[in-house]
Order: C-alpha cells, then sequence, then structure tokens
C-alpha cells in the first residue's frame, strides 16, 4: 500500500483531479471575450521597464524584459481567474487592501485641490490655537525635596525664600534638574517638571523669588527672569505647515462627503445577535 502512495503516476492523477475541479469552478463563471483579451500596452512596457531600472541600477535585457511581460501577463491572467472564482471574497487583507486603494483615490481627488492664500489664511485664524506658538521662560529655581525627617518642611521653607530674598545663596535638595532655564518653551519645562508647570510660572511675576510651586518631584522656589508669550504667526512664516494641516483636513472632508454618498447608494441591513440586539433596545 505505502509503495503504492508513492507512485508517480497517483500523484499525476490526483493533481490532474485537483485541476479538473478547479477549472470546473471558473468554467461556471465563463468569461466574456473582452476578458479573455489581455492587451500589455507600450506604456506598461515602458512601466515593467522602469521598475527593473530602479530596483537594479540598470535597464533590463531584451530577455529579461520579455520575461517581465511574460510575467505579467500571467499575472493578469490569475488575477481575472482568481476573480471569476470569487475566491477575492471573504478575504479580510484583500477587502482592507482594495478599501484602502479606493481611500487612495478620494484623497488623491482631495490633493488636486490647490489652497488660495485667502483659504489658507480663513484656516489658520479658525484654528489658532493649534499654530500658537509656545511661550517661553527664562528661570531660576531651586529645588526643595518633600522628604525632611524632623524638620517643619513650611518653616523650611519659608526661611529658604526669605534667605533667597536677601540674596543669599541657599544649597536646596539635590536633584537632576539643572539651576538655570534659559527660553525654554512651556512644552519642554513641563517634561522637567511635570503637567501644568509651565501654567504656574505664568501668574509668578518676573525678578522676585516666589514659592513654593509644587512639581511631581516636590517643591520649587522660583524667580521669572523673562516671560514671552506665545503668538500666533504670520501666514508667511508657517504657510508649508498650515498648508499640509489644510490639505489633511480636505482629505477628511472628502472621505466623509464621498462616505456619506456611498451609503446612500446601498441598503444597509445589519442582523445584531440576538443578546446583542436586546442589549441595544435595553439601552435605548
Amino acid at each position: 500500500m505505502k509503495k503504492f502512495l508513492r507512485e508517480p503516476l497517483l500523484h499525476f492523477l490526483l493533481i490532474g483531479a485537483a485541476l479538473f475541479v478547479v477549472f470546473g469552478l471558473v468554467s461556471d463563471r465563463t468569461p466574456s471575450n473582452a476578458d479573455t483579451q489581455v492587451v500589455v500596452s507600450a506604456g506598461r512596457i515602458e512601466q515593467l521597464e522602469n521598475i527593473f531600472a530602479k530596483t537594479w541600477q540598470r535597464p533590463p535585457t531584451e530577455q529579461e524584459l520579455k520575461g517581465l511581460v511574460d510575467d505579467f501577463v500571467l499575472e493578469e491572467i490569475y488575477y481575472r481567474q482568481a476573480v471569476a472564482m470569487g475566491i477575492d471574497r471573504d478575504d479580510t487583507v484583500i477587502r482592507r487592501r482594495l478599501r484602502q486603494k479606493f481611500e487612495f483615490l478620494t484623497d488623491d481627488m482631495a490633493a488636486a485641490s490647490v489652497p488660495t492664500d485667502d483659504e489658507l489664511a480663513n484656516y489658520l485664524a479658525a484654528n489658532a490655537d493649534e499654530f500658537m506658538t509656545d511661550t517661553t521662560y527664562t528661570f531660576e529655581q531651586v529645588y526643595i525635596s518633600s522628604v525632611h525627617p524632623g524638620v517643619d518642611l513650611e518653616s523650611y521653607v519659608a526661611s529658604q525664600l526669605s534667605a533667597l530674598r536677601a540674596g543669599k545663596e541657599v544649597e536646596g535638595s539635590s536633584g537632576l534638574l539643572p539651576a538655570f532655564f534659559d527660553t525654554t518653551p512651556g512644552r519642554v519645562v513641563n517634561a522637567n517638571f511635570g503637567a501644568g508647570f509651565s501654567a504656574s510660572l505664568d501668574s509668578l511675576p518676573a525678578g522676585e523669588w516666589q514659592g513654593p510651586i509644587e512639581s511631581g518631584l516636590g517643591l520649587h522656589l522660583v524667580r521669572i527672569e523673562s516671560r514671552v508669550e506665545g503668538a500666533l504667526p504670520d501666514l508667511a512664516e508657517i504657510r508649508p505647515l498650515v498648508g499640509r494641516e489644510w490639505a489633511h483636513e480636505k482629505r477628511l472632508e472628502t472621505r466623509r462627503i464621498i462616505n456619506e454618498q456611498l451609503l446612500t447608494e446601498y441598503d444597509v441591513v445589519i442582523e445584531w445577535p440576538t443578546e446583542q440586539s436586546s442589549d441595544n433596545s435595553d439601552s435605548q
């Protein structure tokens, strides 16, 4: 029996049977004459040549080009046969890829729009918060750890603050943060001290030691040297950035409009599972 299973003739018959089944499935969806014609245009051949040249840094030989064309023909035939057999259906990867390609087409439609100066200016004004420059801070700080066993922390902080205001030097607690920050953007301040620390600096007058201000690390005595408020730049300064954001919003808007139009052209029926359906009814 094992010898029989190893016979080449048996393998040939099994392969033949499998091909018979495959071509039987295809024959149920006989393509039209137009579908059986594969045209490889001069433009397509030029594209195949360019792809080869970019990959191998040289043009293909005559034999290599013929191989590229032959492979493209087989690829096209395989594609048509696969579609005719319906094996592209219910395949998550293929469905997602086709959706992605369709979205690329809608994005290309939006990308064809070139904004005018007025459109960009209006977009900048409507989204000013997104383009504001960061407030910058120049300040000194003395770090005081909140852990001082046997010491009244409030009195200790007050004495340190008095000493600083009197022009004396204090050691503070050891820490990793530098004692001086020069023209530092608020986002960087917050990255060092914790979220919201820069907002605490906004209320401090410049030129005098203030505090304590709490951070994620402990307490800080701070002297603001200067503070430059954030501002909205002129369009000319940030035109490329505004243009990119405008184009992104345009793509999303175009896709939303197309999605709404497509949904009106289909009768969508959603058959919720029984349990989920009852849950949805109870929640309404």
